[in-house]
């Protein structure tokens, strides 16, 4: 879900909350009864701005940067990143509507020994989509 203050006529203010879920699956190679599965689940608050390209109306199509912190609903630790991403929106009311943006992202390391997709991959392809609120 995104929240989005209008600064100005091209330029935003976003902010909401995030869910992410990685799971991945471990296989030891010399031993295959031995396989580890782990699902992590966080969730995130974004920060960012957002630059209007085109606006019709109902349909609209941005450019945004933001950083986020994410808590880790399993394990202790934070997860910090930050993104570009090129987004669409489509207004079903002025203040509401839906939204489909992907981005790329860096992914900080979090200080752990716990393994996952973003130590492994810190620059990562994501696709973000939800209900957006306007005011």
């Amino acid at each position: 879900m995104s929240l989005r203050y209008e600064l100005s006529p091209r330029l935003a203010l976003m902010s909401g909350i995030n869910y992410t879920f990685l799971s991945s699956e471990f296989k030891y190679p010399f031993y295959p009864t031995l396989n580890h599965k782990q699902t992590l689940h966080y969730l995130g608050i974004p920060l960012g701005l957002s630059l209007k390209l085109y606006d019709s109306g109902a349909f609209r199509v941005y450019l945004s940067g933001s950083g986020m912190l994410e808590k880790s609903l399993n394990e202790r630790p934070w997860q910090v990143s930050v993104s570009a991403a090129a987004g669409a929106e489509y207004s079903l009311t002025p203040q509401f509507g839906l939204y489909l943006e992907p981005s790329l992202g860096y992914y900080f390391n979090d200080g752990t020994s716990l393994e996952h997709y973003y130590k492994e991959h810190p620059v990562a392809p994501s696709i973000q989509f939800g209900f957006r609120f306007t005011y």
